[in-house]
């Protein structure tokens, strides 16, 4: 594992940083061993919890509350592995390149990343991917005082031709919780469509997972049926897919009472991946996926793009979709 620059790692790092007064301001950052893969680095800010393995990715393994259980899925057969020729879905969050192509997007991250750490960021370099052209960069903050953990995704063109991708955010959510995406509302009076919603040809209207609101659209994992028992080729009967074109920067998944948002900028002009597709959600027996774009992007050869987002989780959240929507306002602009 490098250790290079002014990010030189430490076996154990303390940092200090400014927050309100009253609040907990301390972030501490250490290794661990987690699940059988040596180095993960653990984040904890007293208020969230975040572990980032390091033997392979960059995987955002586990995410939680303070004293709470992960909300992140993770597959137990797959736990604590590297090294295999062929990409591995093991769960957690990753970074993705989209449109979705198999030589470019499965690009098996089953190799050990480099880290840095400075004061209390944490970045995470995975090995160059000459067969998508790119290198991915994950830098990690946990903000002081509050339940966030900040996410700065970078796509480096590593080759020597521009290159078109979209950065591709996938939180892999533990089964049992409810997805929350926002519907945009325009004039009512208006001839335009004024919003999208995007199905992939293995979702099906009728699916009691879905409920489709005139502001929010939320998808059940635990009403999920369970598949067929033979392995038969091709999707399974309870897999689905839909996105939306969301512009309002959000998505959120509920687990209990305990709230997981993710904040992302919108671009307003920027052409999006799969028909435009600002937010996507995949749902299976197994787990359920929250997963957000940014706009398609040429990336120059050596240039960078940045995909900033921002994680909060909240507990002790009333099962109402106002005390969810209250505690997705509480992060706007911040």
């Amino acid at each position: 594992m490098a250790r290079t620059g002014r990010f030189a790692a430490l076996a154990l790092l303390v940092a200090t940083a400014s927050a309100a007064v009253g609040a907990d301001t301390t972030v501490t950052i250490t290794r661990e061993d987690y699940r059988g893969w040596p180095d993960t680095i653990r984040i904890d800010n007293g208020r969230i919890v975040a572990r980032v393995v390091t033997a392979v990715g960059p995987r955002v393994i586990d995410l939680r509350a303070a004293g709470g259980e992960n909300l992140f899925h993770v597959r137990d057969a797959e736990a604590g592995g590297r090294d295999e020729p062929t990409w591995m879905f093991r769960g957690g969050w990753r970074l993705w390149i989209a449109p979705e192509r198999r030589d470019t997007t499965y690009v098996p991250d089953n190799s050990p990343c480099q880290v840095e750490i400075a004061g209390d960021t944490v970045r995470v370099t995975g090995p160059p991917q000459p067969a998508a052209g790119i290198q991915k960069i994950v830098e990690l903050t946990a903000a002081a005082g509050e339940p966030c953990l900040r996410v700065r995704s970078r796509l480096r063109n590593i080759g020597s031709a521009p290159l078109t991708y979209a950065a591709w955010s996938l939180s892999v959510m533990r089964p049992g919780g409810r997805a929350v995406v926002p519907l945009d509302v325009g004039p009512l009076d208006a001839f335009d469509a004024t919003r999208k919603l995007i199905l992939w040809s293995y979702a099906a209207m009728a699916d009691p997972r879905y409920h489709f609101g005139d502001r929010l659209v939320s998808v059940d994992q635990a009403r999920v049926a369970p598949p067929p028992a033979a392995n038969a080729a091709g999707r399974r009967a309870d897999e689905s897919k839909i996105g939306v074109d969301s512009a309002q920067g959000w998505a959120a998944y509920r687990l209990g009472r305990t709230v997981y948002v993710k904040r992302f900028p919108h671009d307003p002009a920027g052409p999006y991946p799969d028909g435009g597709a600002t937010i996507e959600i995949y749902s299976s027996a197994e787990f359920l996926e929250v997963e957000n774009l940014s706009p398609l992007t040429t990336i120059p050869p050596g240039g960078e793009l940045v995909y900033p987002e921002a994680w909060w989780v909240f507990s002790d959240v009333d099962d109402t979709d106002e005390a969810l929507l209250a505690r997705v306002r509480s992060t706007d602009g911040r």
